[in-house]
């Protein structure tokens, strides 16, 4: 398994800074691709546990969310549209389609939609490509700094009901590494005046958000039984999987690249 992650990661890692660093529709099609995988990972657990959803609704609402940051006049109408359409199948077909089911249409596609809009935005920033560069960098520091630290020194489980394979040894590596490459990043960049302050309260936030975004989706695996999202990518199980920290730290690197840059 550990061989398949490192090769998977090998060659997935530099295709995708590749696609970012070409930028356009290359970076938009990417993440819309990445939106409507994990919106049928996440659909296919909710019905793995019994409930119905809404997928063509769902989708088309997920879109709308996604690209309402280009075509900002289709959002309002869209999220109109997919209401109406939703309310009316709910009363028509009650009491086979439950505000629970519908409940779990929205969730998928506004959480997924909602956050991954932010790499959309990032696209219209000054430097693109550092900032989505910097959303994965921490990422990926918080996942590996928690990954060696737990296994070398975990003992008290943060969460067991949620993730019994994480510990709080391992959320401070997290915390550590997150800090290490917040620090290098603007060090090794000149990205104008930064304090050491607002570059430490990135790395703290992005590792925090990180393990979050980890422990919501084991959340939802834990309450569909299933072990994984889904198995696109080799060793690393679906794009949830992969992904489900990203989609909480690249709004707070938008934010800090917004207002702190």
């Amino acid at each position: 398994m550990f061989k398949t992650r490192l090769i998977t990661s090998l060659v997935g890692i530099p295709l995708l800074i590749a696609i970012l660093y070409q930028g356009g529709w290359y970076w938009k099609g990417f993440f819309i691709l990445l939106a409507i995988v994990g919106l049928f990972e996440f659909y296919r657990m909710i019905i793995n546990k019994g409930h119905k959803v809404l997928q063509l609704p769902g989708y088309f609402l997920l879109l709308i969310i996604l690209l309402g940051v280009d075509y900002p006049q289709f959002l309002l109408p869209g999220i109109y549209l997919f209401l109406v359409v939703a309310l009316l199948y709910f009363v028509l077909c009650y009491p086979r389609f439950s505000p629970l089911d519908l409940a779990w249409t929205l969730l998928g596609s506004a959480y997924i939609g909602f956050l991954l809009a932010y790499t959309i935005q990032i696209a219209d920033l000054s430097q693109p490509f550092l900032v989505i560069l910097l959303a994965f960098l921490l990422t990926w520091a918080s996942d590996i700094g928690g990954y060696l630290f737990g296994s070398v020194w975990g003992k008290h489980k943060m969460s067991p009901l949620l993730s019994p394979g994480k510990s709080w040894e391992g959320a401070a590596g997290s915390l550590l590494l997150s800090l290490l490459v917040s620090f290098a990043f603007f060090k090794l960049l000149d990205l104008g005046q930064l304090g050491i302050s607002p570059v430490i309260l990135l790395g703290v936030a992005a590792s925090i958000l990180a393990q979050c975004g980890d422990l919501f989706i084991s959340g939802i695996k834990r309450y569909s039984a299933v072990k994984d999202t889904g198995r696109i990518i080799p060793g690393h199980g679906g794009v949830l999987d992969r992904f489900d920290a990203f989609l909480l730290v690249v709004p707070a690197v938008y934010y800090f690249f917004v207002y702190c840059i």
